[in-house]
């Protein structure tokens, strides 16, 4: 593999009412429609995806269908690339969470990567379940590869790839209308990013107090761990 592309889903009704979804679903809105076109638009003119890989869930499956609608890559789903099970907190929004479960919510706060959701998984957990299919990938003949998932596990994998550290993979963020791309060399590995069909911006897009986007350069290859 030469390259690899991170796509998360359109934006769903969920996103919009700021609850956690996880394992549970909800579908695409017509913003999100339009962001899974986009994306893909913005792929087909400039990758060679020949092969999609996607989380079952409905709005992965969804925002799939979209994208290979432009790209007539061969398409199959893998639950290794679902997204964080949220526990007790699926369903629920982040204001009924912090209410709720305040002594939980306060630890998710200080340290997203190891804390647990009560029931749920942390990033650890995670990477344990995806780790086999990303060294797979590794390996593959294939050169450009396209893998259609969530939120955290966009985290997950940028991680594992970057080999970044907990708190450094704490602050990086990937909203529905933006799509990363990995390109592997021999000793490192080139992070970069299309925000609304704009790009490629060197780096990864970071939590930061302005809103900026810090360039990532780049990486070390590494597990991760």
């Amino acid at each position: 593999m030469k390259a690899l592309y991170l796509i998360r889903h359109g934006q769903t009704d969920w996103n919009v009412e700021n609850r956690m979804q996880g394992h549970l679903d909800s579908p695409l809105t017509e913003i999100g429609r339009g962001q899974a076109g986009l994306h893909g638009k913005t792929l087909k003119a400039c990758a060679g995806i020949s092969q999609l890989i996607a989380s079952p869930s409905g709005r992965t499956r969804e925002t799939a269908y979209i994208l290979n609608s432009y790209l007539k890559a061969s398409l199959h789903f893998d639950e290794s690339l679902l997204e964080r099970d949220c526990g007790e907190w699926s369903g629920r929004t982040l204001t009924e969470i912090a209410t709720e479960y305040p002594r939980s919510w306060k630890a998710r706060m200080e340290d997203g990567y190891h804390h647990r959701p009560p029931g749920g998984e942390n990033h650890q957990d995670m990477l344990q379940r995806v780790q086999a299919l990303l060294d797979a990938l590794i390996e593959s003949e294939v050169d450009e590869i396209g893998l259609v998932t969530h939120g955290v596990m966009s985290r997950v994998i940028l991680s594992y790839f970057l080999n970044l550290t907990p708190m450094e993979t704490n602050r990086v963020r990937h909203p529905n209308d933006l799509f990363y791309r990995l390109e592997f060399g021999s000793q490192q590995v080139q992070a970069n990013h299309f925000v609304k069909g704009n790009g490629p911006i060197s780096g990864l897009l970071h939590r930061t107090d302005s809103g900026t986007i810090p360039p990532a350069g780049e990486h070390r290859k590494g597990s991760g761990e």
